[in-house]
């Protein structure tokens, strides 16, 4: 159970809060892309030649990049709707 939860913190709940504390979704999201490509490149160099592990990394990178999309999209709202209280 802890290794799940380990694995949802470091999907789904640090990208989101890195992406709200960003507050741009396309940068946040980015960042997150980036992180994903430089961890698939290295498992190229390292060619375990499994296969499995690419389509993972891919997918936990898409996870990632969603989250951090959305919690940066959700600080952009609040801000708008802070200013538009102004």
């Amino acid at each position: 159970m802890e290794i799940v939860a380990a694995i949802v913190i470091a999907t789904l709940v640090g990208p989101f809060l890195i992406g709200w504390w960003i507050g741009h979704p396309a940068f946040a999201a980015a960042a997150w892309g980036a992180l994903g490509l430089t961890v698939l490149i290295r498992q190229a160099q390292v060619d375990t030649s499994e296969g499995l592990a690419f389509l993972w990394i891919i997918v936990a990178t898409a996870f990632s990049m969603a989250a951090a999309w959305y919690g940066a999209l959700r600080r952009e709202r609040a801000r708008q709707r802070e200013l538009e209280r102004r």
